[in-house]
């Protein structure tokens, strides 16, 4: 599950920062397009609403999905997964067009959560900021992203996600904004993992050892409402309608191995 970050002002370094919270909510289009199968970690592969069922733009109510739009009071509008929402994006350059169109209609920003950078900055150019997710030792992806941040900081705001994991110690997280701030990357945000209770207790034990500017460390909750493009419905909760459903799931995700294949 990927979450934007933003608009509510909070201190940290003697800076604000700005950040959405669970009363004020965020608006997030949910996307399946499919994914490239390198996440350590996988949230979608057993979640009760998506199903593995795959976003076909085809049946995309526009016209509800413009009427929750323009009900939404967040300034911005996020693409977000479901699988990767850049997944196959050369296929799917309408969709990400329709999309803009509307967050330009309502007065609104584009956001995205992605593991994919396309070479194409006129797409790039549409959104205010890609929040990218980089393991620690993908080596290729944080050369790509040392190659192509330049340019695209010119038009679009970048930080780079990392879920935290059971394993890391401050050590690594350390090791990891190093490399960050080496290739030019100024936000760096950590993630508490969903369900896993291990990862949960080492981001609590952690997320206070460490106090860089630009760096957050962003607990689990309920930021945003989502908009389901596989079935079209908007939820309160990335699990669905109520915060049972939400509890129910995060007790399921502690036994089950988040892992793609």
């Amino acid at each position: 599950m990927f979450q934007s970050i933003d608009f509510l002002h909070t201190k940290k370094n003697n800076k604000e920062i700005a950040v959405y919270t669970e009363t004020n909510k965020g608006f997030t289009v949910i996307t399946n397009f499919g994914c490239d199968c390198n996440c350590p970690y996988c949230i979608t592969k057993h979640h009760p609403i998506l199903q593995n069922a795959i976003t076909d733009k085809s049946k995309i109510d526009w016209e509800y999905l413009e009427k929750c739009i323009s009900e939404s009071d967040a300034p911005t509008i996020n693409l977000s997964g479901g699988g990767d929402p850049f997944y196959n994006w050369k296929d799917n350059l309408d969709f990400y067009e329709k999309v803009y169109q509307l967050a330009l209609k309502y007065n609104k920003k584009l956001d995205i959560h992605t593991r994919i950078l396309p070479d194409d900055m006129s797409l790039i150019q549409k959104f205010r900021k890609i929040a990218l997710s980089v393991e620690m030792n993908d080596k290729k992806a944080i050369e790509r992203l040392k190659e192509m941040l330049p340019e695209i900081e010119k038009t679009t705001k970048l930080r780079v996600i990392n879920v935290l994991n059971e394993r890391m110690t401050k050590e690594d997280c350390l090791d990891y904004i190093q490399k960050m701030h080496e290739i030019g990357v100024k936000q760096v945000t950590f993630r508490q993992m969903f369900g896993n209770k291990k990862a949960y207790e080492n981001f609590i034990k952690i997320k206070d050892l460490i106090d860089i500017p630009g760096v957050l460390f962003l607990p689990d909750g309920e930021y945003h409402n989502y908009y389901f493009t596989t079935n079209n419905k908007l939820y309160p909760y990335f699990f669905g309608f109520a915060e049972e459903e939400r509890k129910e799931w995060m007790k399921k995700y502690e036994e089950i191995e988040q892992t793609c294949g």
